[in-house]
């Protein structure tokens, strides 16, 4: 609804544009149920006057029509005599059976050249007549043999080239291994039994079927090449006769007559073959037939299927649309002129020899039948030998003295149908004697075409209503139809904000895409109905229907803002009403801008070019990398992004803005416990990777070998207190502690008589580090003593304050120094954190410490169990978090290892300066790539684990290269590495 109160009905998708009817809305079918039985089985043949649904646009269309291509006057119908079978095998060679049919050729997939594949040397090929004429000559000279003749080949699944030979009145297979290589292996056909092949293909699960066109049979050889009976009439071989030994008593000896199974009669089959042309296998015991009808100049296609120990026969419609006979036909896939991946099709080949038709199949459980396709698919200087599928592509053998196979592609060509019309269904303004106002095409009016609109409306209507508004499928408003105004494109893009794109506007508008505006000039009533009418001056192109939106009731100028004498003349009152409508249409469009303002503050709605200016209020320029969906998630969350600024989630936040292509709102959420490490990038902080390891700690990069864990249940705690403590130091060097030893602190500082890496050792482990803040504080006390002419060992490290008033004096004097007393003021801090008053401190270390800039640090164990323990805590948790504070590493997923350098090094340095610009200002940090999937001995199972092929996968083979590269263990270089399973392999 706009600003004045107007809204519109509208149609969109199949759904509403199937409730259109064709005619005047009389008719017996809606246009969903016409486009339903385009696919039907069998299909129902379209009504040329009706449009067309393209499903991948989603539009509304004129019918497609088949191209026929007209044949030259060069050009001659081919004859089954010029069809030699073909067949290829899984890595694309093909082979024929040669033009003179006593060779094989082989076209390589290597080479791209044809040569001889059988016989296999020259002297094979010499004349057998001339065999005979040696040393040693018969009386008379032989009959020279007579060679075979070859008549159909196939490549079986499990890779045997199977040929079908002729020689003389002999039949037989000859089978070639194309793994193993060595010569064929014959198996030849029973005399008793007729056999003439003419067309061949693969059988499921390895043998092959054979078509005898001329008796028209069907014959299905197993991997073993023996015919495989199902309900089949046998042939006798051996008729049954008496033995010649007979036993003096009992019964008779007989011998069994020998069979020999029957081909399957296409003939006498339920879908009465009339003369079978080609084979071509569907699926597990389901085979097409090509079948022709010379005297009525039709083809077809059967399929046989076999079902509990019975073929069942299904014919497809006779394919009228095909002016010729047809030749051959193949099931494969074709290459579309727009890159995208094709279905499975049936091409059958006439006789013209110029072009394929493509049919859909549509094989039910108890029908079949074929969809034509519209698709053009030319065929160029086709010799009309073969059609052979080459890893499941269609390809025709082009070339006239050389044959060169080339793929069947597709044309980009259409032809139309010139004219179409249908009747909308019946839209409902709910008001009477409402005066509609106008109707927007969203659509594509090229040059050449156009689309025509009347309406007929009032306050009744007829029929049957089926649903709700405006779903009046079956009603039809009373009244008669009415010419509208021809459509005129928009200017300024729909009349709704949400649909207009402002930078390709000019772009659509030279192709004729965009908004199409219609104002009605005769539409008054509650009811209105629309009929369209497509129509193509030479049917090379179409004009396309994606939604149409009729809009009510119509804001009248003169009704609201002029006196009534304006709207009193029969004439001139329609004509200025008409007039201001004009008006009213671009000052609504600015006035509902005004009203609807608070859409451009609201990043979900507002227009892709108001974005940059939303960020710009954060004082935010965007990455001209992002997207649209990226600008308007950020200004959205704006708020949440800057609150957690700083932190480790907001650092996660800009990477993931930069780096994930799929980044969802819910991440700016506030994160949840344990969640820090279920993204792709992760982001460590080094005081984190103390006590476990950096890869327990979330840093996969780590080069450490697994995780580390410190038992802390064997250390030493304040509760042994001294004597605990030297107790263990003296069993950690073999001896028994005194008691006089028992009672002397024990030494923070390392001791001078030869036992350091001991002591080293023994506190490493007792501890879980080695002293060292006591060391550095007792060598600055003792310097300053000597500075002052006192002897260093004669006032040792307070352990509490001094006594006397001279001590006092010279202590405060030193802990006034700050150079290089860094450490005693990080332990003074932490104490004054602690206890927050010196008293607290003194009562809990039975001390008499003035103040906390007093205290001293510790060169020996602490008396009480409270001092001991915050030393301990000081030097074991908080100087290994200070050491490794305010550092952390960025670590980026990587998940191939053949990435482009260039690239990985791009996406490092923005890293980096995203870091440099989110990051606080006194924390330092590195970037680096992890990998993002399995490794041996850095197992991480959960959401980082990416299953593969392991050692076998492609990324992990290097490319071959000549001299270096073994044979099966590499792959071929280049830009496009190749499938899998197409290693380089030796030569046979």
């Amino acid at each position: 609804m706009n600003v004045n109160g107007s809204r519109f009905e509208l149609l969109l998708g199949r759904q509403d544009w199937g409730r259109c009817r064709g005619g005047d809305g009389d008719g017996a079918h809606t246009l969903d149920a016409a486009w339903k039985g385009a696919v039907a089985s069998p299909p129902i043949d379209p009504d040329p006057q009706l449009p067309a649904w393209e499903a991948m646009r989603n539009e509304v269309m004129l019918s497609a029509r088949l191209i026929e291509l007209p044949s030259t006057p060069a050009e001659q119908p081919f004859s089954l005599d010029a069809r030699r079978p073909a067949s290829a095998d899984r890595h694309g060679n093909v082979y024929r059976i040669g033009d003179d049919r006593a060779t094989l050729a082989v076209y390589s997939a290597g080479s791209r050249r044809e040569s001889i594949f059988w016989p296999a040397s020259p002297a094979d090929c010499a004349d057998e007549a001339d065999r005979w004429r040696r040393d040693f000559q018969p009386v008379e000279a032989p009959d020279a043999p007579a060679r075979d003749v070859f008549l159909a080949l196939a490549v079986s699944a499990d890779d045997y080239l199977v040929v079908a030979y002729a020689r003389g009145t002999k039949r037989g297979f000859l089978a070639f291994d194309l793994v193993a290589g060595g010569p064929p292996v014959p198996t030849a056909w029973p005399d008793a039994v007729p056999f003439d092949p003419f067309d061949m293909a693969p059988r499921h699960g390895g043998g092959v079927w054979v078509l005898d066109r001329d008796r028209r049979l069907l014959w299905e050889l197993d991997c073993r090449l023996a015919v495989v009976s199902v309900a089949q009439p046998s042939e006798t071989l051996l008729e049954g006769e008496l033995d010649d030994f007979q036993p003096l008593t009992g019964d008779v000896r007989e011998r069994a007559p020998v069979l020999f199974p029957g081909g399957i009669d296409l003939a006498g089959s339920p879908g009465a073959v009339v003369k079978p042309i080609a084979v071509e296998m569907l699926d597990e015991g389901r085979v097409l037939i090509l079948d022709i009808d010379e005297a009525m100049n039709r083809s077809r296609v059967v399929r046989l299927r076999r079902e509990e120990g019975a073929w069942i026969a299904n014919a497809s419609r006779w394919l009228d649309e095909m002016p010729d006979l047809a030749h051959d036909f193949v099931l494969g896939r074709a290459r579309l002129f727009n890159g995208a991946d094709a279905a499975k099709l049936l091409f059958i080949a006439t006789r013209g020899g110029n072009q394929v038709r493509a049919y859909t199949v549509m094989d039910g459980p108890d029908s079949f039948d074929l969809s034509a396709s519209t698709d053009l698919f030319p065929l160029r200087r086709f010799g009309g030998r073969a059609l052979v599928a080459i890893k499941e592509d269609g390809y025709y053998d082009s070339g006239i003295t050389s044959v060169v196979w080339t793929p069947i592609v597709q044309q980009p060509r259409a032809l139309y149908e010139r004219r179409a019309q249908f009747v909308t269904p019946v839209f409902d303004s709910l008001d009477v004697a409402t005066t509609w106002d106008r109707v927007v095409l969203d659509a594509c009016l090229p040059p050449d075409t156009a689309i025509a609109i009347e309406s007929r409306a009032g306050d009744e209507f007829e029929g049957v209503l089926e649903g709700s508004p405006p779903a009046f499928v079956a009603a039809q408003v009373i009244g008669s139809w009415m010419p509208e105004p021809a459509p005129i494109l928009r200017s300024d893009g729909p009349e709704l904000p949400f649909l207009r794109d402002e930078a390709a506007r000019a772009t659509r508008r030279e192709k004729g895409v965009g908004a199409w505006d219609l104002l009605l000039q005769n539409a008054k009533g509650r009811y209105l109905q629309l009929r369209i009418t497509l129509t193509s001056a030479n049917g090379m192109a179409t004009p396309r229907l994606r939604a149409l939106r009729a809009w009510s009731p119509r804001f009248s100028y003169p009704q609201r803002f002029l006196p009534a004498v304006y709207r009193e003349d029969a004439t001139a009152g329609p004509f200025l009403e008409r007039w201001l409508s004009n008006l009213e249409n671009t000052l609504t469009n600015m006035e509902d801008r005004v009203v609807n303002v608070q859409a451009l503050f609201d990043a979900r709605v507002a227009p892709a070019e108001t974005l940059a200016w939303l960020a710009s209020w954060f004082d935010v320029a965007f990455d001209p990398a992002w997207d649209v969906r990226r600008q308007r998630l950020f200004v959205k969350r704006a708020m949440d992004y800057f609150r957690w600024r700083g932190t480790v989630h907001g650092l996660r936040l800009a990477l993931d803005l930069a780096f994930d292509p799929c980044i969802h709102e819910s991440e700016f959420d506030d994160p949840a416990p344990g969640d820090a490490q279920g993204r792709g990038i992760r982001i460590v902080e080094t005081y984190q990777t103390r006590l476990v390891g950096a890869l327990a700690a979330g840093d996969a990069g780590s080069s450490e070998p697994g995780p580390r864990i410190v038992k802390l249940d064997a250390m030493w705690s304040p509760g042994e207190g001294n004597a605990g403590l030297v107790e263990r130091f003296a069993a950690f060097l073999g001896t028994t502690a005194t008691f006089s030893q028992q009672v002397t602190p024990f030494s923070l500082v390392p001791p001078t008589d030869g036992t350091v890496d001991k002591w080293a050792a023994f506190t490493q482990a007792a501890l879980g580090f080695v002293p060292s803040i006591g060391t550095a504080e007792r060598t600055r006390w003792r310097n300053y003593l000597m500075a002052r002419g006192v002897a260093p060992d004669a006032i040792a490290l307070p352990r509490d304050y001094p006594a006397t008033p001279g001590d006092q004096e010279l202590w405060l004097a030193f802990a006034k120094i700050k150079d290089g007393a860094w450490m005693r003021a990080r332990w003074q801090d932490f104490l004054a954190r602690r206890y927050r008053s010196i008293q607290k401190l003194d009562r809990a270390w039975q001390a008499t410490w003035p103040s906390f800039e007093a205290v001293a640090l510790p060169d020996v164990l602490p008396e009480t169990a409270a001092a001991q323990t915050d030393w301990l805590q000081f030097e074991r948790q908080v100087l290994a978090m200070h050491r490794t504070a305010h550092r952390f590493s960025v670590l980026l997923p990587l998940e191939d290892v053949t990435s482009d350098p260039a690239e990985l090094e791009r996406r490092l340095g923005l890293a980096r300066r995203i870091v440099e610009l989110e990051k606080p200002a006194h924390t330092v940090f590195d970037v680096r790539f992890y990998w993002a999937f399995f490794r041996v001995g850095e197992a991480r199972l959960g959401l980082d684990t990416q299953m593969g092929s392991g050692s076998r996968a492609r990324e992990l083979v290097p490319e071959a290269i000549l001299g270096r590269a073994y044979v099966g263990a590499s792959f071929v270089g280049g830009a496009a590495r190749p499938k899998d399973g197409d290693r380089l392999l030796a030569a046979c």
